[in-house]
């Protein structure tokens, strides 16, 4: 992706750190996936500020440039920023250095196989009944690999975090209370609004538990209230019944109801 003419607004930095004789600059970056969604010049794509930094056309602008992570950036994309912002002699700074180092769950929190499938990162319950996360979307999550959407983070998206956070909830504040068992989310209900875009910038999920019933610990039944929200705006909410069963009671009832669904389609 070739370089593109970068300006400076005149807006005058209020921070200490500030270069004498620049004005501050802060711009977004976000993977090369999300490139539709970096059409102005406050959002930029990953290879083009690598661009941009080689060239050395932001030293030349006059600006002090600000760098805040959007989604699809990892700590490999996050290392090569840091490389290139040490060699621009002070003038461009990552807002936050260390936000590219804070990795996602692992899969097994969320039930995936694979690391670029999962959708949060600081899972956190200051109470058993209410889980925050932030929403961390990689370049490569198979529900984006395929997807035409315009600038905006596909819907199916929002559901999946919101069924990822439901189950983060489980396996970190309630199962290390009960006997060590291997359990899956079988969704009974989804009541979903969606209320607003969502774009690929910093975003969190939340679960609530509203009622549970923990009376048989083959089969944990929970209703609880998730929503995704991104700088301030209700994005999307969702009343949510799940069962969180043992695993090996799935195995049987599940396999039955496909020797059922067999029978009656072969007759």
């Amino acid at each position: 992706m070739a370089p593109r003419e970068v300006s400076c607004p005149e807006t005058p930095s209020g921070e200490d750190w500030a270069l004498a004789g620049y004005t501050r600059r802060d711009v977004v970056v976000v993977a090369d996936r999300f490139a539709q969604f970096a059409r102005g010049d406050r959002v930029l794509t990953l290879s083009g500020l690598l661009g941009l930094l080689d060239s050395g056309g932001l030293r030349a602008s006059g600006c002090h440039w600000v760098v805040h992570f959007g989604q699809g950036i990892d700590a490999t994309d996050g290392d090569l920023l840091e490389a290139a912002c040490d060699k621009s002699e002070g003038t461009v700074r990552l807002a936050d250095p260390d936000s590219f180092r804070r990795p996602p769950e692992h899969p097994v929190v969320v039930h995936k196989d694979r690391p670029e499938n999962v959708l949060l990162a600081g899972v956190h319950s200051p109470l058993p009944t209410h889980c925050r996360a932030e929403l961390r979307i990689h370049r490569d999550n198979e529900l984006v690999l395929d997807h035409h959407t315009g600038e905006h983070v596909q819907g199916i998206v929002i559901i999946e975090a919101m069924r990822q956070i439901c189950i983060a909830q489980f396996e970190t504040a309630i199962r290390p209370g009960l006997p060590p068992a291997a359990y899956a989310g079988v969704w009974k209900r989804i009541d979903l609004s969606f209320e607003d875009f969502l774009f690929p910038l910093p975003a969190t999920v939340e679960s609530l538990i509203v009622e549970s019933d923990l009376g048989r610990e083959t089969n944990l039944k929970f209703r609880a209230t998730t929503a995704v929200r991104q700088q301030g705006r209700t994005v999307a909410t969702a009343g949510i019944e799940y069962s969180m069963i043992a695993q090996g009671r799935v195995d049987t009832l599940e396999r039955r109801k496909a020797d059922q669904a067999t029978r009656a389609y072969l007759g």
